[in-house]
């Protein structure tokens, strides 16, 4: 692959997303992916703070998207909140504050609990993956599929960190209310996934 400094790599996304006119014209933060974009990303849309999540998955050490922090919220933290506009009191950002989905039993099976919200179900998902050794040792962004992650997977054999989302999709079954979820379980995953993510780090 080619080597460019990240910085180029960012310079050179947003003169593609201003050329070709794909902000949000009602918020100008948000990116609407064109199908070249969506190709690469595997999502639709994305805003300017997780775009980096999804650029970093294809720098190496090709880390998996993780939404549950933002890179936004961690500068606030170093800089002490910064001088940006005041937004109203908030409860400190969570994860699991995001609406949770009635799971499939495929998908249940799996991360091990019927009822996520979406980045849970990513980190379980991970959790999942690199407790069973099945990131390919030749491309980590490679995903070889067990008979569990097949059923969720439409029968695929092997997929990429790119298109997972597409099949996790469908196994998301129902909307729920946030009260059906605890933000304690949430934590304790991320505290999981983070030290997993270390690990993956220190080989």
């Amino acid at each position: 692959g080619r080597e460019m400094a990240r910085t180029a790599i960012v310079k050179g996304l947003w003169d593609y997303i201003k050329a070709h006119n794909l902000q949000n014209p009602d918020d100008k933060r948000e990116i609407l992916l064109d199908d070249r974009m969506k190709s690469v990303f595997g999502v639709d849309r994305f805003n300017m703070f997780s775009m980096n999540k999804y650029i970093g998955a294809h720098i190496h050490p090709y880390k998996p998207v993780d939404l549950t922090t933002t890179s936004a919220s961690k500068k606030r933290k170093e800089d002490g909140g910064g001088e940006k506009k005041v937004k109203k009191p908030k409860v400190k950002g969570k994860p699991g504050q995001q609406a949770p989905y009635r799971l499939s039993s495929e998908l249940a099976a799996v991360v091990g609990k019927p009822i996520l919200p979406r980045p849970q179900v990513t980190q379980a998902l991970w959790a999942y993956i690199r407790r069973n050794n099945l990131q390919n040792p030749e491309d980590k962004r490679e995903i070889l599929c067990d008979d569990a992650l097949r059923a969720v997977m439409g029968g695929e054999s092997k997929v990429t960190m790119f298109t997972m989302n597409k099949y996790i999709t469908p196994h998301m079954l129902e909307k729920l209310d946030k009260s059906a979820y605890t933000h304690e379980e949430a934590e304790k995953e991320e505290t999981a996934e983070e030290e997993s993510g270390d690990e993956a780090e220190e080989e």
